[in-house]
């Protein structure tokens, strides 16, 4: 009866499936990194040339 009732959930799960969660991680990281790399410029390009555009400030 006792073999029953130890649950098999205490195992420690093995060292490369940690490994592979580290991996997806890392990439994860890396494309949220890159992808407000690209975008915080381009949206301050964009606020620029709303703020400056020759319609909106008056000169035509």
């Amino acid at each position: 009866m006792d073999a029953i009732s130890q649950s098999p959930m205490e195992a420690v799960l093995p060292k490369h499936i940690l490994d592979i969660w580290a991996i997806v991680l890392i990439i994860l990281a890396t494309i949220v990194i890159m992808t407000s790399l690209l975008l915080c410029p381009a949206t301050a390009v964009i606020i620029y040339h709303i703020r400056t555009h020759p319609v909106l400030s008056g000169a035509v």
